[in-house]
């Protein structure tokens, strides 16, 4: 047997919500029977209820009498009144449905509180893929949680993490796949499309199958899951020898391996040797710091003033710079500020003015 185990949860949040959700559980909603719907009337009756009342309405008094004995009775609008775990199952599975999501239930009871903030449970039948409905009321140490119990990205990992663990590895599935990029995503969406040209699904023919296409293309693991597929393993292409060489390599710590003889990176190099320009990277790189490495510039004496030959020490010197005429104009600034100083002084009578 092969599949994965799928694990989705929802807040709930809004006036009479949890009563809502408790409708959808118990298919008591008229408008999502109809014939566009997902759900199956005629196999309707294959629903259980695996735990809580058997009514919606009795499932909304069920959570407000156990607010109501924690003295809770004012909450914001925006406070989450429940929350919601659904359960499902790949279409060929091969397990008692109603030992695994029994063992769903018990697990969620466990990990959201305790079995008292269970609401109901409720195991469908009447869709493609046969999944369970758990309600749960956050009520943790006598206050509403619901995002306490939520948690951040890292949490629900670690939720999601623990129910393989304790769950559903034990009967045998595998954890649900990440979303994918790169060749593996074209490889599983290769294959979900396929296995839907295959069956001749109704899909196909659908006024959305545009939308349904770019969807699978996104994300095609959901499909694979939901069609049973064996998620399959796309063949590693082998780089050439041309990626090899002028591949950036991986991590912070990068090597040029194209054969480049203007420019060196390690040392000590003769890169660093100069022969006529002052250097040979590209203007906009900088040459690494360091203080075992020295330009070098290699230069004719002919080419050099003999006016700047010092006898003495057998080496010419360089001339002395050149005064910057921003400099010239800076000077000349400073001399007529201290001129109209003196000016306004008038004449000094002490020593060293």
């Amino acid at each position: 047997m092969s599949g994965a185990a799928i694990l989705r949860i929802k807040k709930l949040t809004g006036s009479g919500i949890i009563r809502k959700a408790a409708r959808h559980n118990k298919r008591t909603i008229q408008a999502e029977l109809g014939a566009s719907s997902s759900i199956d009337p005629t196999r309707s009756h294959l629903n259980e209820t695996l735990l809580g009342p058997l009514t919606a309405d009795a499932v909304a008094q069920r959570a407000k009498d156990l607010m109501a004995a924690a003295g809770i009775t004012n909450l914001r609008k925006d406070a989450v009144l429940g929350l919601e775990l659904v359960f499902s199952l790949p279409v060929q599975h091969g397990l008692n449905e109603r030992d695994y999501f029994m063992a769903c239930t018990a697990w969620a009871g466990d990990f959201f509180g305790g079995e008292k903030n269970l609401l109901s449970s409720d195991l469908h039948r009447d869709e493609v893929q046969h999944h369970c409905h758990v309600l749960i009321l956050p009520l943790i140490d006598g206050r509403m949680n619901g995002g306490r119990l939520m948690g951040n990205r890292q949490k629900l990992m670690a939720m999601q993490q623990t129910f393989f663990d304790v769950v559903a590895s034990r009967f045998g599935l595998h954890k649900a796949p990440a979303k994918l990029s790169g060749l593996t995503r074209q490889v599983w969406a290769k294959s979900v499309l396929q296995a839907l040209q295959a069956g001749a699904d109704s899909v196909l023919k659908s006024k959305v199958w545009a939308v349904v296409r770019d969807s699978i293309e996104r994300d095609p693991a959901p499909y694979l899951q939901a069609l049973g597929i064996d998620a399959p393993t796309p063949k590693k292409r082998m780089k050439t020898m041309t990626e090899i060489f002028t591949g950036k390599g991986k991590g912070k710590e990068q090597e040029t391996k194209s054969i480049d003889f203007g420019s060196c990176q390690k040392m000590p190099s003769l890169c660093s040797v100069d022969f006529g320009t002052k250097t040979l990277l590209p203007e906009t790189t900088e040459p690494p710091k360091s203080k075992l490495m020295v330009d070098v510039v290699r230069v004719r004496d002919s080419e050099l003033d003999p006016s700047m030959f010092d006898s003495e020490t057998g080496e010419f010197y360089s001339p002395p710079p050149k005064n910057d005429s921003r400099q010239k104009q800076a000077a000349q600034w400073v001399e007529k500020a201290l001129k109209e100083r003196r000016n306004m002084l008038g004449p000094s009578t002490g020593k060293g003015m």
